[in-house]
């Protein structure tokens, strides 16, 4: 029952208060207040009285209350009192059309909603009825009053342009959505010609004019966003390139054209539209507005004309390729030129565009000179290009893309030091990137040109006479592309080797960028590293000189091998910041050894690394917080050599015995020194899983570390195949972390298929399964460790992919303990746990033998569990998980039924006989017709489509558009 209606004036005085203008403690219970009094059912008249009010914030929070009512409370509305609300409201309207826009927006907002609800039982043609409304209204209120005249173009408008915006955002579906969006689609003739009206005529006063012609181009926006055929349209073109070139008009008239212009329907109208726009950009007006925003530094004054200009080089790039010599498009191309980059960085993705479509033979096709008949074509075709035209459009692109290379030069080059501080830093390296990728798409327009240019005008600058020593700036963006006689004795011979920071960074980069060439090009790396070495040390330097050793050693560790001995002594001068890169840029060289000489430079670089470590262990035995950082690092850079001498083409190996490479290179590890920094290791990883088995980040740097040795072997830097399993248990059960699971299923994927290795791994799997079912032992549990959960069913997935004869060899409690765990998984509420429990449960039920033992007693396993499981399954379908659940559970529904069919059938048939099951929402015709359904498909796609039914169905959101997303 609704409480006591205020008074008027206690409402207006709220309403003061709380937008009045200052925020006070009071303002949050002012607005709790009215909010509250939005749900009562006698807000529907007082929204009407506060309408009547002097104050606008009266009638403003009037017209949201018709709104908010509207929306929420529509169904509650008895049907003679829907009619009473719409008639208040088109009365409204009128008789405040010449007030606040504010007010007449929400009113209009409100209106659209009630038209939204309304179609088509209540109100019907409701864009028409509303015009008329307003010009009878008018015409009335005009006769009445002599002398009132009421301005309803802007409430009109104001209308139209709220109904398209607001039907795309409705949450609409089936016939309501059909009936709704055939309503705006018959009115459209009605509102262009409106529209048009609007636009050409002049509308008494100035500045009534222009407010009208604003608000006139906004509402032809909606329109266009709406989806209004481009036929339609065309016809207003014109007007609005009128109204672009006025001051007052421009931005909304641009607004128009880039959204008219990227309609996707509009290549079939390309040249005739092409022509509109073009004259427009390229007019006087347009060039002195690009020449005045240069000057004056001014960034919103040509924003609009640069908006226009890129869209329309991004839309018709094919266009502009066709009719590249015509003399306006080279217009076009200059002004593209000199867009400033304070202004705009749209055309860097035009440049790459235009170079695309320039060397596109379908978009510029070839005939012989000799063919002089000139086919008429549709605007929807592309023309034949006379091959003298296509190579004089080839050499007038070189000229274009060679201006450009010089304007981006420029766009590119540091400013002066002193201003250097002012500039916004992660801004200018974005775009320094954006450039550096169209100067390189400009490559295959000017190919030998641009290298040509690039690498004469660096060599000129730093040959030029009166140079400031001090000032590199204007070659150092030149360097992007280069020939061999950059990294000879003309450029990088005499770049500075102190100070220049920036020079110096981009000069390293470079090397990076090119270390592909240094492979081909060996003959230049020792100039090359001569100048990278040296700035490993240097701490500005530092991080720009890492990633280009990384790249050098990475690519070309085949040329670098003969010097590894002057490469391991490298990292010992860098700093720690960059010290693991470096280590596995060694390390990648290192791999290209044979195994026998692997052994020496492996022990040159882990020696000080090792004997850190073993010093943290000493002391961290008597305080492990304080040593912990030591020994994250420590494992870093052991985990970086890991990975350098990974092979290149790493893949996972699959140990099965067979492979008589791993063999081979087995038995030169027992022939070399290798032992000692096996077990040596294998000490200091017992010790560290021993002192810091509590400490999260440890044990997962750790693992990180042993996972580079599991993942291909064998590996100098890896532990034995039962030193390994041995720690994984022992350190599972002293903290169950699931870093320690995820190992044990890197061991099952790599030696799991190996016989000789099946009673360790159904030993580590009893192992791991007693512990982890004794921590965590029912389902709230799980949800608290679904990291654990996780990596545990990921285990149990591997060994019945790799070896499920382990699973079956385990003794019956053990096996059935799992079972349980693993259908309590399936209605867990975190994703990726359940996802797991998902994947292994689908494993499980679709496994087929063809051993007939073995499979008759996974069939018992399914008939002893496969009532639970399907419980869980249809409960979480039913809404007892989140509903991005279903599919995954879906999965595993659809290969139980159809291994199991009758039984499934009588599984379905016992659970859903029951009475709320799996939800309240369903009856029982649904419930027969979603097991009719499952049971008698045979598509994945379509089982998927009948499960989701069913799950929106119990979840009550059949009639809801979010339902169906």
């Amino acid at each position: 029952m609704d409480a006591q209606p205020p008074s008027l004036a206690q409402v207006e005085q709220i309403i003061a208060q709380l937008y009045g203008g200052v925020v006070t403690q009071f303002s949050k219970s002012a607005q709790e207040y009215l909010q509250n009094l939005q749900k009562q059912h006698y807000a529907w008249e007082l929204a009407s009285q506060l309408l009547a009010s002097e104050s606008v914030n009266s009638q403003f929070f009037g017209a949201h209350t018709f709104q908010v009512k509207i929306s929420r409370d529509w169904h509650t509305l008895p049907p003679d009192r829907k009619e009473w609300v719409r008639n208040e409201l088109l009365g409204w309207i009128l008789r405040l059309s010449n007030g606040p826009m504010v007010v007449i927006t929400k009113l209009c907002l409100a209106l659209t909603a009630f038209a939204i609800q309304a179609v088509p039982e209540i109100w019907s043609n409701f864009i028409s009825d509303f015009f008329d409304y307003l010009h009878t209204g008018s015409l009335a209120v005009r006769a009445q009053n002599q002398g009132q005249v009421l301005f309803i173009e802007l409430p009109l408008l104001e209308f139209l342009t709220v109904v398209p915006e607001e039907v795309s955002r409705a949450d609409l579906i089936g016939e309501r959505k059909v009936k709704v969006n055939q309503e705006l689609i018959d009115s459209i003739p009605r509102v262009m010609s409106i529209l048009k009206t609007i636009l050409s005529n002049h509308h008494g006063y100035a500045e009534r004019d222009i407010i009208l012609k604003q608000k006139c181009l906004r509402c032809l926006q909606s329109w266009i966003l709406y989806g209004v055929p481009f036929e339609t349209l065309f016809l207003l073109v014109d007007h609005v390139i009128t109204l672009f070139q006025f001051e007052s008009t421009n931005e909304a008239a641009t607004e128009v054209l880039v959204e008219f212009i990227s309609q996707p329907r509009i290549t079939s109208y390309q040249n005739t539209v092409c022509e509109k726009i073009l004259h427009c950009i390229t007019s006087d007006w347009a060039k002195n507005q690009i020449t005045k925003a240069i000057n004056d530094r001014d960034e919103l004054a040509a924003r609009n004309l640069c908006r226009l200009m890129t869209t329309f080089g991004d839309q018709f790039t094919n266009y502009i390729a066709i009719n590249f010599l015509r003399p306006d498009i080279s217009v076009y191309l200059e002004m593209m030129l000199i867009i400033p980059m304070y202004i705009s960085e749209m055309p860097l993705q035009f440049w790459f565009m235009l170079q695309e479509s320039l060397y596109d033979l379908e978009v510029i096709p070839v005939i012989p000179n000799a063919s002089g008949n000139n086919t008429s074509v549709s605007e929807a075709e592309t023309p034949n290009i006379l091959l003298s035209d296509f190579q004089q459009i080839r050499e007038s692109s070189m000229v274009v893309f060679r201006r450009l290379i010089e304007v981006l030069r420029c766009k590119v080059q540091y400013p002066p030091d002193s201003k250097w501080a002012e500039w916004s830093k992660e801004r200018f390296r974005h775009h320094r990137r954006d450039v550096g990728d169209t100067i390189m798409n400009a490559y295959y327009v000017l190919r030998s040109q641009m290298l040509d240019f690039l690498i004469e005008l660096v060599i000129s600058q730093i040959n030029a006479p009166g140079r400031d020593p001090s000032q590199w700036q204007a070659i150092e963006h030149g360097e992007n592309i280069y020939l061999s006689r950059l990294f000879g004795a003309e450029v990088y011979g005499v770049l500075p080797v102190q100070g220049h920071s920036k020079l110096r960074n981009t000069a390293l980069s470079l090397i990076g960028s090119y270390a592909e060439w240094f492979k081909n090009n060996p003959q230049y790396l020792l100039s090359a590293l001569n100048y990278l070495i040296p700035a490993l040390s240097d701490i500005e330097l530092a991080l720009a000189a890492a990633t280009a050793f990384k790249e050098i050693c990475d690519i070309c560790r085949d040329s670098l091998v003969n010097g590894i001995e002057d490469l391991v002594n490298i990292y010992i001068v860098v700093g720690p910041s960059i010290e693991q890169k470096v280590i596995e840029s060694i390390a990648d060289v290192i791999q290209v050894l044979p195994p026998e000489k692997m052994i020496q430079p492996l022990l040159t670089i882990t020696r000080d690394i090792i004997q850190t470590m073993k010093d943290a262990i000493v002391l961290g035995k008597q305080n492990p917080p304080q040593f912990r950082e030591i020994i994250i690092t420590q494992l870093e850079y052991l985990t970086c050599c890991g990975r350098g001498i990974q092979p290149l083409d790493e893949e996972l190996i699959i140990i099965d015995g067979s492979d008589s490479e791993i063999k081979r290179n087995h038995f030169a590890f027992d022939l070399i020194p290798a032992q000692g920094l096996v077990n040596t290791l294998s000490e200091i990883i017992r010790d560290i899983a021993e002192i810091w088995y509590q400490d999260s980040e440890v044990v997962e740097c750790l693992c990180k570390f042993l996972n580079t040795g599991i993942r291909i072997t064998p590996h100098l830097l890896s532990m034995p195949f039962e030193v390994i399993v041995f720690l994984i248990q022992i350190s599972f059960q002293r903290h169950p972390h699931a870093n320690w699971l995820e190992i044990a299923v890197q061991i099952v994927i790599v030696n799991g298929s190996s016989s000789k290795h099946s009673v360790a791994l159904r030993d580590m799997l009893i192992s791991l399964t007693s512990t982890t079912i004794q921590n965590i032992r029912n389902q709230t549990e799980m949800d608290q460790y679904p990291d654990v959960v996780h990596s545990y069913f990921m285990l149990l997935t591997e060994i019945l992919k790799k070896c499920p004869l382990i699973l079956y060899s385990l003794q019956s409690d053990m096996f059935n303990s799992i079972m349980k765990f693993s259908v309590a998984g399936l209605g867990l509420q975190e994703r990726l746990a359940s996802n797991s429990a998902a994947n292994f449960m689908g494993e499980f039920v679709g496994q087929n033998y063809d051993d007939k033992e073995l499979a008759a007693g996974i069939e018992n396993v399914m008939m002893t569990y496969g009532l639970e499981i399907m419980r869980e399954l249809l409960l979480g379908i039913g809404g007892k998980l989140p509903r991005s659940f279903v599919i995954s559970l879906s999965q595993v529904l659809f290969k139980m039924i159809g291994r199991y069919i009758e039984a499934s059938r009588e599984w379905l048939r016992t659970l859903l006989a029951q009475d709320n099951f799996p939800s309240p929402h369903v009856n029982q015709m649904t419930k027969q017709n979603f097991a009719k359904g499952i049971l008698s498909t045979r598509t994945l796609k379509r089982f998927h489509e009948i499960v989701t039914e069913f799950s929106i169905k119990c979840r009550d959101l059949e009639d809801s558009a979010y339902g169906y997303t």
